[in-house]
């Protein structure tokens, strides 16, 4: 990871992609705990993204996305 990167950077990266991702491969990417992964997403829906959670499959963890983005200014 580039020293410029921020987490939130890399958590927002991941959550773009089309599968989104599951806690665990955000704990990988960040080294982060649970409560703080979740604390943001929950950041990230106060500043107007839309996250979605995707439910699990059969012996699957959850995934969650971004399926918008904040509104822009003047929208």
């Amino acid at each position: 990871m580039p020293k410029n990167t921020s987490k939130t950077a890399i958590i927002r990266k991941l959550l773009r992609r089309p599968k989104g991702a599951s806690i665990a491969q955000l704990q990988t990417a960040t080294q982060w705990q649970t409560h703080s992964l979740r604390a943001a997403l929950t950041r990230l829906r106060q500043t107007g993204h839309s996250v979605e959670r995707l439910p699990a499959a059969k012996g699957d963890a959850s995934r969650y996305r971004i399926i918008s983005d904040r509104p822009q200014a003047g929208s």
